[in-house]
């Protein structure tokens, strides 16, 4: 991948492609929509009806959680390389989905995600040197920040398959 800008272009093809989950507009406002778009090279995308109505559902799903993906997003920006925005905003919308992060991108491996995060938020991939999840470490990261608390909860992994080894115990 060519850096930060290659890796908004695969996001972005993902989406159009309906391999990801985000919402409309990858949850961007219009204004940073149209920037994607125009970065990227690209024009805005005829959807299908299918695809409208998924990104409209996940749009209403997520916007019970406006609040907590606007301060994920802002956490995130702190330790994006500048010329990755507005993958903050992408990361933090994804992070509000139902499966593993990797998979709410449309990415093809978790390993893939972590080669995203070093290109993009490299202080964060070195924070993260016990290779946690990455849901759950920014989760983590927030609270230890803000509450003094060591364990968190992560978005939507109360109905996950693999709570077990997410939150198994970390040697």
């Amino acid at each position: 991948m060519n850096g930060a800008q290659g890796w908004l272009s695969r996001l972005l093809s993902l989406h159009l492609t309906g391999r990801s989950r985000f919402p409309p507009q990858m949850g961007l406002e219009d204004v940073a929509w149209q920037v994607l778009l125009q970065h990227t090279g690209r024009a805005a995308p005829a959807l299908s009806t299918l695809q409208l109505e998924q990104q409209k559902l996940l749009g209403l799903l997520q916007q019970a959680r406006r609040c907590e993906r606007e301060q994920l997003a802002q956490w995130l920006a702190q330790s994006q390389v500048p010329e990755a925005a507005p993958m903050h905003e992408l990361i933090a919308t994804a992070s509000m989905g139902f499966d593993h992060l990797w998979q709410d991108l449309g990415l093809d491996s978790r390993a893939e995600l972590r080669d995203l995060m070093t290109d993009c938020f490299p202080e964060l991939v070195r924070l993260n040197h016990q290779n946690m999840r990455w849901k759950k470490f920014f989760y983590r990261q927030q609270c230890l920040q803000s509450l003094g608390e060591i364990v968190c909860r992560s978005p939507s992994c109360n109905e996950c398959c693999e709570w077990n080894i997410c939150f198994a115990p970390e040697d």
